[in-house]
């Protein structure tokens, strides 16, 4: 190996997992518009939710223990 030539650094594979979630959230609230809002700043309670992995993809990025 020459001088001038730096080694790459290596890299450790990570994943993507893409999921598709469906869920039922109750707002309790006076009004659908207070409800809306509440939803979108605090959340609500959820008490259903659906999970379906859509995709994974690999990923590199550096090993940071090196």
């Amino acid at each position: 190996m020459k001088d001038n030539v730096s080694k790459i650094k290596e890299t450790k594979p990570t994943q993507c997992f893409s999921y598709e979630v469906t869920m039922l959230v109750h707002v309790i609230a006076d009004d659908e518009a207070t409800a809306k809002t509440q939803l979108d700043d605090k959340g609500g309670i959820v008490t259903k939710r659906d999970v379906k992995l859509v995709n994974t993809a690999t990923l590199y990025g550096e090993d940071k223990d090196k």
